[in-house]
């Protein structure tokens, strides 16, 4: 009965405490939600757990969505940042503390009381924590223990609550290009593998222009610490009808952390449709993508949409103070890339008119991808050289393994050979006088079996030898002219149903793959007057033929083959002047190639048999084919191949040629490393005779 009155008591107190308020705030809490939301939202956060306090209505008007929205869109939100500082992520990410942590013998004493018991278990877990705090985080965050990196995590507050986080990664390159930058942005995600391949060399310098020629001081962009901005994610209450306002200013406070001061010289970001797209939107969008429902007009809808939140989020960029990097612009559709240099975040935020009166960079219009009897054309010959390239895959492997038969069966062969023909020889001189007659015919007996096993084992090599020549012929004579015929035999059959091959974009298709049994067949196909167009024009993908080319990695054993099928372009009138769709000729396109493949090779150290000694006279006459008369695009001069143009190693430092080291500098170690120049030197000269010396032995 006394807990049933204390209950009944305690609801009449509250019902009284709410008359009360209704009673002296009853003007207020009766206007309409949108009239007190316009009223409530000038007030400052600070004023915010007062005013709910105040009454019922002004609570749930203050806690709703509708209000928060209005914070946004009005500009009256009061947006700040919070650094996560690496205890701090700790502490989140282990609720209950370190794992597996228990007193062991010798901790305490085998009297020690229950209290003593948990005290010393206390500070066991302390030290532990403390431990794996110092080791795997700083105060900026996680950071990782192979290079250096810090995994930053930024709280986004808005009028005082916590609503969302910006998670960024800083890379300290240093000022001395010996951080190992490409293997870092490899180990760090797949998306700062494509940042790191496209925008820097291998030790974080920069490549593209648009970023060098917006430094303020030449060259201060590619050195230093390196921010990229990975996720933003804000609670979408505070983005009505996809307000830009809560992003801008969270991202522009986040940039300018104290802790972050003088940290970086450049930030990037790529444009991601989630930071606006409503939990409600990604579950449609992702029933589309896995074909759940939908038809086609929800599917466009959608599409419509992802693009449409990918735009928000490069104008909140813009309104930050990023700038578009022009040289990554090359296709409709894909997502900006944008950058910063810390003078950009000097200026106001700008308001999202003027972002929307600036003229994005976009890429031209390319031709469409052919439908019809061309699209039949091309399906044709994308199977077809497929096929094809799989043959003379297989002829040159078969080619490969006849020619290491050859060579390791013939000094097997001579050697045996000249053994037994030693044996031979002993035996015509007859029996020494020291040898009874008994061991003599054993010996004799021997060298004949063996003689008789050199014999099988010559016949058997011969049968192998001739067994792949037959596999190589039977591909050369019979299989490679099969298809030839087949496929010549279907696309003439579209092309009198009304199909163009310049229009299917078959010879680019055909330049993918370099299958030269095809190119001429096609060539002939095509009207004398549309075949310098067909040769030079673009294809869906902003490419001419000789881009197709050289778009692909090339492998040292088929560089005859490249050379060849560039020289034959040429021949037929192939134009090396004709920019793609990314602004660079064909020796552009062919010197990013080769680039990437280096980098690639330096990042996962597949250097063995793939030189640049090796490359270098294959790259000279490449260089030669390809050069444009008209003269290089600063796109082409931009891609040159440091590694095969300056015969230098990638990962050799600017700085008297010393090698780089796998550890590298901070900053304020600069001065005290350039003191100790000459002994470095000296200890890297001897190790490096030392691994002269075991590389001879």
């Amino acid at each position: 009965m006394d807990d049933c009155s204390d209950e009944s008591s305690k609801k009449a107190a509250e019902q009284q405490t709410e008359d009360h308020q209704s009673r002296d705030y009853g003007g207020f809490a009766s206007l309409p939600t949108d009239v007190l939301i316009s009223i409530l939202c000038r007030s400052p956060a600070s004023d915010h757990t007062s005013l709910r306090n105040t009454c019922k209505s002004f609570r749930t008007t203050i806690d709703s969505a509708a209000y928060k929205g209005e914070r946004a869109t009005s500009g009256w939100a009061e947006v700040s940042t919070h650094l996560v500082s690496g205890e701090e992520l700790y502490d989140r990410e282990n609720l209950n503390g370190p794992e597996d942590v228990s007193l062991s013998d010798g901790d305490v004493d085998e009297d020690a009381t229950e209290e003593e018991r948990a005290a010393a278990l206390q500070w066991k877990i302390a030290g532990k924590r403390l431990g794996e705090i110092i080791e795997y985080y700083s105060e900026l965050g996680y950071i990782d223990e192979d290079y250096g990196y810090h995994d930053i995590t930024v709280d986004v507050v808005v009028d005082g609550e916590r609503c969302g986080s910006i998670d960024l990664v800083l890379f300290p390159r240093g000022d001395h290009h010996n951080y190992p930058f490409h293997d870092a942005a490899d180990a760090q995600s797949s998306e700062l593998q494509m940042v790191g391949v496209r925008l820097f060399d291998s030790v974080g310098r920069l490549k593209v222009r648009s970023i060098k020629n917006a430094e303020l001081i030449s060259g201060e962009a590619g050195k230093g610490g390196f921010l990229h901005i990975k996720t933003v994610r804000i609670n979408e209450a505070y983005q009505p009808m996809d307000c830009t306002n809560i992003v801008s200013e969270a991202v522009r406070s986040a940039l300018s952390e104290p802790k972050l001061d003088g940290k970086w010289t450049l930030v990037t970001a790529i444009s991601d449709y989630q930071v606006y797209m409503t939990k409600k939107e990604m579950e449609f969008k992702r029933k589309i993508r896995y074909s759940e429902g939908g038809n086609a007009e929800e599917k466009e809808r959608a599409d419509k949409r992802f693009w449409e939140c990918a735009l928000l989020d490069t104008k909140t960029l813009l309104r930050v103070g990023f700038k578009q990097i022009a040289e990554t612009v090359s296709q409709k559709q894909n997502p900006y890339w944008l950058f910063a240099l810390p003078s950009f975040l000097n200026d106001p935020i700008k308001s999202f008119e003027e972002v929307n009166q600036m003229a994005l960079i976009e890429p031209p219009d390319l031709p469409p991808e052919p439908i019809g009897v061309d699209g039949e054309i091309l399906q044709a010959t994308s199977g077809y050289c497929i096929a094809m390239r799989q043959i003379l895959d297989m002829v040159r492997t078969l080619k490969l393994d006849l020619d290491k038969t050859e060579q390791n069966s013939s000094g097997d062969l001579a050697e045996m050979e000249r053994q037994f023909a030693e044996s031979r020889t002993s035996i015509e001189e007859g029996k020494p006088d020291t040898l009874s007659d008994e061991r003599w015919e054993e010996i004799v007996a021997q060298v004949e079996r063996g003689e008789e096993m050199l014999r099988v084992h010559r016949d058997t090599i011969e049968e192998m030898v001739q067994s792949q020549r037959d596999k190589i012929r039977n591909k050369i004579d019979v299989q490679m002219p099969g298809a030839v015929e087949e496929f010549q035999k279907v696309v003439i059959a579209l092309v009198r149903k009304g199909g163009s091959i310049r229009k299917s974009h078959a010879i680019h298709c055909c330049s993918r793959f370099r299958i030269t049994q095809h190119i001429d067949f096609l060539i002939d196909l095509v009207p004398p007057e549309e075949r310098a167009q067909a040769l030079s024009s673009w294809d869906a993908c902003g490419l001419t033929p000789l881009h197709c080319v050289v778009i692909d990695t090339p492998v040292i054993s088929d560089r005859d083959e490249y050379l060849e099928f560039v020289e034959r372009l040429l021949g037929l009138g192939a134009d090396t002047n004709v920019k793609s769709a990314k602004g660079v000729t064909p020796i552009g396109q062919y010197r990013l190639t080769i680039s990437e493949k280096f980098d690639y090779n330096n990042i996962f150290g597949m250097q063995i048999g793939d030189e640049p000694a090796e490359w270098r006279p294959f790259h000279r006459k490449m260089e030669g084919l390809l050069r444009p008369y008209r003269g290089e695009t600063d796109a082409d001069v931009e891609a040159k191949c440091a590694v095969l143009d300056n015969d230098v190693d990638p990962n050799v430092m600017e700085q008297g040629g010393d090698a780089v080291e796998d550890v590298w500098m901070d900053d304020d170690e600069g001065e005290d490393a350039d003191a100790d120049n000459e002994d470095v030197d000296m200890e890297g000269d001897d190790e490096s005779d030392n691994e002269d010396d075991e590389e001879e032995e």
